[in-house]
């Protein structure tokens, strides 16, 4: 197990002033240690059935719907199957009903229609978080357990949150960043690429790059990219490139390996140099490019283990046991302050010398994946071979 993805545990202070079927399963619990493994279920479909005859292993079966943007394939692809192969593993008569949304308007219909048909829980990736706060609302009314997954809701009755450390996310990238620049950190000027401005996260990320860069690099501009568009991204770059006024740019620093492919394409139409760049989600792409030397650095989540950890603190909210956390983190409800249990996991930063010892060796991408094609001679190069 490594350890950097174990997450120091501490005493979760009393749910908020609601009272709703599962929060009684949080109040005053003593907490223990949550060990996380990156080894476990296989990635599956996008829904987990029971076999027909077959009882739940931690009780009767629960309804879990599974709401997500459809403008990422990450949580498609990867954190609902992972949720629902580890929901079945524990309670083979649980199902989950994993529903895509282009925007917040539906997702929360759609909220409103899982609760119709009888989801006994939502794990909520909002698409607009500043937006969400109706369907946790909704889901309260129904005495229903709200997860919020990946993305925090702010002013939303929550019974969980579980997620990413997202200050250590910015540090990491921010210190890699510094680290790259060297000497010439004070020889140019850093275009600064962070995500969406109405996912929580974003902020996070934003905040923890600025306290380790602050001070030690000129910003040439800063934006929040829409809907974390790479296109944007690249469009928001040329932009910015016509502003240099002979000044040299010595680094981009993104928070997303998608925001950091558009600016390379935009360094590349412009016939610059490829320069210190960051990113975030070990994505295939990115780790080719790591490999071939126009990506810095990537920041590395296991994202299969924050999807098992989620769906066993689900199943636990719903049989009634104690949740085992990392702490709170201040949010507000509708019947005033109050603080969300809060899981959150360490993520990782990824260089040329690390793929192999982090996200190769815990099986996150394969071999095939990242050295097919012309990406070949960059493993060959990098040592990784098959």
């Amino acid at each position: 197990m490594d350890t950097s993805k174990t997450p120091k545990t501490e005493q979760t202070p009393t749910a908020p002033a609601r009272r709703r079927r599962a929060a009684s399963a949080l109040a005053g619990a003593a907490l223990a240690a949550l060990a996380l493994t990156s080894c476990g279920g296989d990635a599956a479909g996008t829904s987990a059935a029971p076999a027909a005859g077959q009882a739940a292993a931690d009780g009767a079966g629960h309804r879990v719907a599974f709401l997500v943007p459809d403008s990422s394939l990450r949580f498609v692809g990867v954190d609902a199957p992972h949720f629902a192969v580890r929901l079945a593993q524990r309670c083979p008569a649980c199902t989950v009903d994993v529903l895509r949304a282009g925007d917040q308007a539906e997702q929360n219909a759609q909220a409103e229609q899982a609760l119709a048909d009888g989801a006994d829980a939502l794990v909520v990736v909002a698409v607009n978080g500043e937006e969400a706060a109706p369907l946790a609302q909704a889901a309260a009314r129904d005495d229903v357990p709200v997860v919020a997954y990946d993305r925090f809701l702010p002013d939303a009755p929550l019974d969980l949150y579980t997620s990413f450390d997202g200050g250590a996310v910015g540090t990491l990238g921010g210190q890699a960043m510094l680290d790259a620049l060297g000497e010439d950190a004070g020889r140019g000027v850093v275009l600064w690429l962070n995500g969406d401005r109405t996912d929580n996260n974003a902020g996070l990320f934003a905040a923890g790059a600025h306290a380790i860069l602050d001070g030690h690099v000129q910003v040439l501009e800063e934006h929040y990219v829409d809907n974390w568009s790479a296109d944007e991204a690249r469009a928001v770059t040329e932009r910015a490139l016509a502003d240099l006024d002979g000044r040299r740019l010595v680094g981009v620093y993104t928070a997303y390996d998608g925001l950091a492919a558009g600016a390379l394409k935009a360094l590349d139409a412009a016939g610059l140099p490829p320069v210190p760049m960051t990113g975030q989600d070990a994505e295939v792409a990115a780790l080719q490019r790591i490999l071939a030397g126009t990506q810095t650095m990537t920041v590395y989540k296991d994202l299969p283990g924050l999807a098992r950890t989620t769906a066993d603190l689900v199943l636990d909210v719903l049989e009634g046991r104690p949740v085992e956390t990392t702490g709170t983190t201040p949010g507000t409800t509708p019947d005033g302050p109050g603080a969300v249990p809060t899981v959150l996991l360490q993520p990782q930063a990824v260089d040329r010398a690390s793929i192999a010892s982090t996200v190769l060796a815990d099986e996150f991408t394969t071999v095939d994946a990242l050295c097919a094609g012309a990406a070949s001679r960059s493993c060959v190069e990098a040592g990784i071979t098959g």
